[in-house]
């Protein structure tokens, strides 16, 4: 993973994780460092102190707080952290939300991302993007920078790249990846079929009380009738408590 960055946003008003997201965020450190990421690419960009398990987060000015938006913050912000260097030039940087777990190890090879911008993902089950689980490089900021004042216009950041890859110059710069990379909580069967094994990200909301996730991806409470979580995602999931 030498050329690979973990990237977490998370910006708030309230300068300060709330419920879950506390227990999200020491989860997404954990199980990363038992992936073999280093503390040092594992980038937790935030607009107050934290730090955690050896990793301290990155603080940026209040100004990237989206209100109408907050979802998309993580896309509006990139064109910043590439011009402060806090994207590095050269590195593939994988941005998701904080319920988008890698479940198994990722290498910059099998991503395929030579002479391609971003890798982003679908629903899998809809091509429609997804950005909760996407991959891109320093090189794709005149991109993102198109992305901000959409966004801050209360216009969701799935609706703005699905707009600009209309654009056939922007299109040939990104590639669709596989949904292995963003296994999300619909069409769970299908989506399995689709999906390069193991699955690399499963993306669901574990404290959900409308929707039982849990059970589907931890319990196997699906139409597979099996977890789809490794049983070394599990053993992390029950140490923060989540079971």
């Amino acid at each position: 993973m030498e050329n690979l960055k973990n990237l977490l946003v998370f910006i708030s008003p309230q300068k300060k994780f709330g419920d879950p997201y506390v227990t999200e965020f020491r989860l997404q450190v954990d199980n990363s460092l038992d992936l073999g990421w280093k503390p040092k690419d594992i980038l937790v960009v935030t607009n107050f102190s934290w730090e955690y398990n050896g990793v301290k987060a990155i603080i940026v000015p209040d100004e990237h707080f989206c209100a109408v938006r907050p979802r998309s913050i993580k896309t509006a912000i990139i064109p910043f952290l590439i011009d402060e260097k806090i994207v590095e030039k050269g590195k593939i940087y994988w941005n998701h939300d904080s319920d988008a777990i890698q479940n198994s190890s990722i290498t910059e090879k099998e991503l395929e991302l030579d002479n391609i911008d971003c890798g982003l993902t679908d629903y899998g089950w809809r091509p429609r993007w997804c950005m909760g689980s996407f991959f891109f490089k320093d090189n794709s900021k005149d991109i993102f920078v198109k992305t901000r004042p959409e966004i801050f216009k209360d216009i969701e950041d799935e609706t703005v790249m699905m707009e600009l890859t209309q654009d056939p110059a922007i299109s040939e710069r990104c590639k669709r990846l596989n949904v292995t990379y963003n296994f999300g909580m619909r069409n769970v069967e299908s989506n399995y079929e689709r999906a390069i094994k193991p699955i690399r990200i499963v993306h669901f909301h574990p404290f959900s009380r409308r929707l039982p996730t849990l059970d589907i991806f931890m319990y196997g409470k699906n139409g597979l009738n099996m977890p789809l979580m490794s049983e070394r995602l599990i053993k992390i999931f029950k140490y923060h408590g989540i079971s």
